[in-house]
C-alpha cells in the first residue's frame, strides 16, 4: 500500500523548497517536532519518490554564463524524440529539456557565456543532431521568478 503524505510532510517540504540546505534541527524547531522525525519523514518522502534530491540555485551570470536562450524544436518525426533528447543531454550548456505539445515538440534551456559561445554551441552541437527539422530561439532578457509550488498549510491543494 502506498504511503500518504500529511500536513507535517508538506510543511517540511515547504521549508526545503525555500532552502534545500536548511538543517533538520531548524525545521524541527519551527514545527515543534524532533529532528529525528524530520529525518524519518524526508527519508520516507524520498523512498516514495516525492523528493528526488536537493539542488542549489545558481546565479549563472556570476559564473560568467550571462546568456540564457530557449530553443523550441520541431522534430522530423515523433519517433526521433528519444534520440534527439539523448544527444541534447550530452551538451553541457543544456540545462533543461521538456517534451511539449502544440506547435513545437521540445523546449530546451541553454546557458552560455555570450552570443559567440551560444553560436558555437548552436552550430557545432545542436544543429548537428539528426532528427531536428526546425529550431526557433528566444533570448531571455531576465528571469524574474524561479520557484516551486508552495506547500504551506494555507495552500488548499496540500492541506
Amino acid at each position: 500500500m502506498k504511503q500518504k503524505m500529511d500536513h507535517i510532510d508538506y510543511q517540511i517540504v515547504d521549508f526545503l523548497t525555500k532552502n534545500a540546505q536548511m538543517p533538520y534541527t531548524e525545521i524541527a524547531k519551527k514545527l515543534i517536532i524532533s529532528s529525528g522525525t524530520v529525518h524519518a519523514r524526508v527519508k520516507k518522502m524520498t523512498e516514495m519518490g516525492f523528493i528526488k534530491g536537493a539542488t542549489l540555485e545558481l546565479d549563472y551570470a556570476a559564473i560568467n554564463c550571462k546568456m540564457t536562450t530557449f530553443l523550441m524544436l520541431h522534430l522530423n518525426n515523433p519517433v526521433d524524440y528519444v534520440k534527439v533528447i539523448d544527444q541534447l543531454a550530452t551538451i553541457k550548456e543544456v540545462v533543461k529539456i521538456h517534451h511539449i505539445n502544440g506547435k513545437y515538440d521540445v523546449l530546451v534551456k541553454v546557458h552560455t557565456q555570450d552570443s559567440i559561445h551560444f553560436r558555437n554551441v548552436y552550430q557545432q552541437e545542436i544543429l548537428t543532431i539528426k532528427g531536428i527539422k526546425k529550431i526557433d530561439s528566444f533570448l531571455s532578457l531576465e528571469e524574474k521568478l524561479s520557484r516551486h509550488i508552495s506547500f504551506s498549510p494555507d495552500n488548499a491543494l496540500f492541506s
